[in-house]
């Protein structure tokens, strides 16, 4: 069960991850600050991409002092279904479900969990069912991932809400989860992605590397541990992943 059920919780974490603050660097342009959830690289023999990700997000910095409550967590389900592999356009597969909880199918076929649902059954230690009505080349399947949820990833005391773009930026998360095949660890400015996947208790970033990046108020740093599994049904290779997720909103300057 997720920390934060009501509707109330929910409008105010949407609210603090699309609220719009002044750049750093002196830009008179806002930055939106956007929650992203990373997903690693699929191979390129995908037919279909479902994840179900369970993440933490720190509340950002400058949030509203709330008795007890540090973080904020929540369930997030996306499923890709594409018309000639990986990368070609999406197709509506008809009624797609995890944990018997309907996803929204947003314009252009991205699959997505109702942003009101934020308990999706999506728990560490436990497996995923999905259920698939099938449609424009899709079968019908349902599916118990074999794999269970990794343990819950956790950014290490040392991971801090501001860094420098003088030198190089390391990431360091607690431990390395029970059943996680690897770690994506993400450095953003709101604009640049840098990510690398390592299954190692920390990674740093160069210095070239965090050059590339803006000042902003509004970065984020992430650390998503995962495992994947593939299955085909009806000629159609599907792969499914199980992911957790720590998140900061951050400064970089």
């Amino acid at each position: 069960m997720k920390t934060l059920r009501s509707k109330f919780w929910i409008v105010l974490f949407g609210a603090m991850l699309t609220f719009t603050a002044c750049d750093s660097s002196g830009d008179d342009e806002p930055d939106q600050v956007t929650q992203t959830n990373p997903t690693p690289d699929i191979p390129s023999d995908a037919d279909a991409v479902l994840a179900a990700i369970e993440v933490i997000a720190a509340l950002p910095p400058g949030t509203p002092n709330i008795p007890g409550v540090s973080d904020i967590s929540f369930d997030v389900a996306n499923a890709n279904f594409y018309s000639s592999g990986l990368g070609s356009s999406l197709v509506n597969v008809g009624t797609v479900s995890l944990n018997t909880k309907q996803l929204q199918n947003l314009s252009g076929n991205t699959y997505i969990t109702n942003p009101q649902d934020v308990d999706s059954g999506i728990n560490s230690g436990q497996k995923n069912t999905w259920a698939v009505a099938g449609a424009n080349g899709f079968a019908a399947f349902n599916h118990t991932t074999t794999k269970v949820m990794p343990q819950q990833v956790k950014f290490a005391a040392s991971v801090g809400d501001t860094f420098s773009k003088g030198g190089e930026i390391t990431l360091t998360v607690q431990s390395i989860p029970a059943n996680s095949d690897n770690i994506l660890w993400v450095l953003s400015d709101g604009s640049r992605v840098l990510t690398k996947e390592s299954r190692t208790t920390s990674v740093t970033f160069s210095a070239s590397e965090v050059g590339t990046l803006k000042a902003t108020s509004t970065g984020l740093v992430q650390a998503a541990a995962f495992n994947t599994e593939s299955q085909t049904f009806g000629g159609k290779k599907v792969y499914f992943i199980n992911e957790t997720v720590d998140s900061k909103v951050v400064t970089i300057n």
